[in-house]
């Protein structure tokens, strides 16, 4: 089956259990493999003020339709995700 970008943006995205996280607002698309990589998800209100955007990786997806996602329980916030820096050896002179 088949869905389009404006039927994937803004839709409901839940957890396996039942929770509704939000809706996608956007996603990253994987040009050399065609795929979707990465979904990011705009939570409701949050204390009555902000919003929150999470970051699902297409693995954490169990079911996508045009009524809505299904995601495993467990998704990271998009700061969480960060990739920590790695520090890199360098050669030493002889």
């Amino acid at each position: 089956m088949l869905i389009s970008s404006s039927d994937l943006i803004n839709l409901p995205v839940y957890t396996s259990n039942g929770r509704h996280l939000g809706r996608i607002a956007s996603f990253d698309l994987n040009i050399d493999g065609q795929t979707i990589e990465n979904y990011y998800v705009k939570t409701g209100l949050i204390k009555g003020l902000w919003h929150e955007q999470l970051m699902i990786n297409h693995r954490q997806v169990i079911s996508i339709s045009k009524e809505k996602m299904v995601v495993e329980d467990m998704v990271l916030k998009e700061s969480e995700a960060e990739f920590k820096p790695v520090r890199l050896a360098t050669p030493t002179a002889k």
